[in-house]
């Protein structure tokens, strides 16, 4: 389609559709529209013409750049801004489209440092009353839209209050939005769901019409609808305030000043709000904090103690997440609400993954590991929940046909257990029980990426000082996978898992007077297991193309230089 130029005519469209809509936002008569008669269809057309740019914008760089040379921005905003008077679904095309427009996409990010007024458009819809709208599900989605636009255009978009406004500012405004999003109860949602749909059910059979009459079917999708839009505010809340996050305290970003913001920057967080009990606590957290907490960075503070808890709730599944486990080779019965318990799937995977981005920002971009030294409390609890969390999404198998979302969140999951415990290293909380846990998750058919999340989180674990038993037990895990390669019948063991294997020993296993070195390395016999597989890791690394995978080449070939250099280095070790 773009190749047939297929933007040409749209923006043809464009320019018409903004003159009617522009004279209809201004009262001026019908007859001095560019189209006769384009009222009636005017909202739906517009509507059409933004959902083909924003799936057009989605499709590849080449079609993006053609997007960006057009005027498309000022059509967007005429329609986002006038949320009173625009039909709703029309503003939230808009928002939509502009939210994929805004996203790392520095040449649309001109059009809003040329109209600074756009900013301020963008705030006054969030701060809009909750009674603007007769639907305040959609309303919120759009202040959720409008936030996100807003976090894409940070770093370019001075707000009007002050030239010095900065990413902590701007939270000042997003944050009384985005969190009261994350109380939502999905548990209740589920449930209000699975009664909708039997209430449409049982009005299409005509045993149950007398009670359950027809006339109940549109309010009963009508809640289904809410239910669905309120999981889609859900999800884009999870995504921005991740983004957010990472923002704050990218190493490649000015992150110096994690500790060093004023109190009077706390004191702005209340600003602005309208929200009651979430917010007040954001307000006294940052005003009433002792000397010592009081210096930490206000965004910080509100993800370890307000956000993080809300997350852990969110992420447990309910009985709407997935489909039903039928057992191997069964296909899955369909669930009662597709639609919801893909939102439902989607929410618990962004959840997992904000967890994920607080934690990896908290073990590399924060000094002194903040969180797992003054939150260490929390950080162990984190470990046991997320243990939890895992038993419940796994239930009768990952491998049952139409379970993929339980995969993607157990590979989430342990994504945080590896680096919960490269934060709380020696503190780890980990049982034998968990640790078999993660062998039998290896063991069972998962992808290559999440194995090597577990071996780096095994390895982590057993690094630990007074748990010899434990490092016993994962040292004859580990030392088994690469051996595997000398069975020349076994070609399922990976060289990204091996490469990941050897490195964890390299660290394990590093220095004779740790205090599991003697008992399991050396009266392991593991030095005379590392030399039998010498030549089978110098043949795993030539194998690997250097034409079509370079980096796992290279690895592989450091891996194995590594291996030899570490034979001889354990073996002068003990001579000396």
């Amino acid at each position: 389609m773009y190749r047939k130029d297929i933007l040409t005519p749209l923006m043809v469209l464009v320019s018409k559709a903004s003159g009617v809509i522009d004279n209809i936002i201004k009262g001026i008569p019908a007859e001095s529209d560019p189209i006769v008669d384009a009222r009636d269809t005017i909202w739906k057309s517009a509507e059409n013409i933004i959902c083909i740019i924003w799936a057009l914008s989605e499709t590849s760089q080449e079609v993006l750049r053609g997007i960006n040379n057009t005027n498309i921005i000022p059509f967007l905003m005429s329609c986002l801004i006038q949320t009173c008077t625009v039909p709703t679904n029309t503003v939230v095309s808009a928002a939509q489209c502009l939210h994929t427009l805004t996203d790392d996409n520095p040449d649309v990010h001109i059009h809003f440092q040329q109209n600074p007024q756009y900013a301020q458009s963008l705030l006054n819809v969030i701060n809009l009353d909750e009674n603007t709208l007769s639907s305040k599900e959609h309303l919120l989605f759009i202040k959720v839209l409008c936030c996100g636009i807003l976090s894409n255009l940070y770093s370019v978009v001075g707000l009007p209050i002050s030239k010095s406004e900065s990413m902590l500012d701007l939270n000042n405004y997003l944050m009384p939005v985005l969190i009261p999003c994350l109380t939502f109860d999905i548990k209740k949602a589920a449930d209000e769901a699975i009664e909708n749909v039997s209430e449409i059910d049982n009005a299409q059979c005509p045993e149950t019409t007398k009670e359950h009459p027809k006339y109940t079917i549109p309010t009963a999708e009508n809640n289904l609808n809410k239910i669905n839009v309120q999981l889609m505010t859900l999800q884009l809340a999870l995504e921005i305030l991740s983004k957010i996050f990472l923002d704050c305290f990218s190493k490649d970003g000015d992150d110096d000043g994690w500790q060093d913001e004023s109190q009077e920057d706390n004191d702005m967080m209340s600003t602005n709000v309208k929200e009651d009990n979430i917010m007040e606590d954001i307000i006294i957290m940052g005003m009433n904090q002792p000397d010592e907490q009081s210096k930490i960075h206000p965004i910080l503070n509100t993800f370890a103690t307000i956000i993080l808890p809300k997350l852990f709730t969110l992420a447990y599944p309910t009985h709407l997440s997935f489909p039903e486990q039928l057992g191997p080779n069964v296909l899955p019965m369909p669930s009662v609400a597709p639609e919801i318990t893909s939102s439902l799937a989607t929410v618990h995977i962004r959840t997992i993954e904000c967890i994920n981005n607080f934690l990896l920002v908290m073990v590399d971009n924060v000094e002194d590991k903040w969180w797992f030294t003054q939150h260490r409390e929390d950080a162990k609890q984190a470990w046991t929940l997320l243990f939890e969390l895992g038993n419940q999404v796994t239930g009768k198998g990952i491998n049952d046909p139409g379970q993929e979302n339980r995969v993607k969140i157990l590979d989430a999951l342990i994504g945080c257990l590896w680096t919960l415990a490269r934060g709380l290293e020696s503190c780890v909380p980990v049982t034998s029980d968990q640790i078999r846990c993660l062998f039998g998750c290896y063991e069972s058919d998962v992808y290559d990426t999440m194995r090597v999340k577990i071996i780096g989180t095994l390895g982590m674990i057993a690094r630990r000082q007074n748990a010899i038993d434990d490092n016993k037990l994962i040292g004859s895990f580990l030392f088994n996978i690469p051996s595997l390669l000398k069975n020349d019948k076994n070609d399922s063991t990976s060289p990204e898992c091996v490469i990941e294997v050897l490195n964890a020993i390299y660290d394990i296993y590093a220095d004779k007077d740790f205090d599991y070195d003697e008992p399991v390395f050396v009266q392991g016999g593991y030095l005379p297991l590392l030399e039998n597989i010498v030549d089978a890791i110098r043949k795993m690394a030539k194998s690997i193309d250097k034409r079509t995978s370079r980096d796992l080449r290279l690895r592989a070939d450091e891996a194995y230089e590594n291996l030899v250099a570490f034979i001889n280095y354990k073996r002068d070790e003990r001579n000396n």
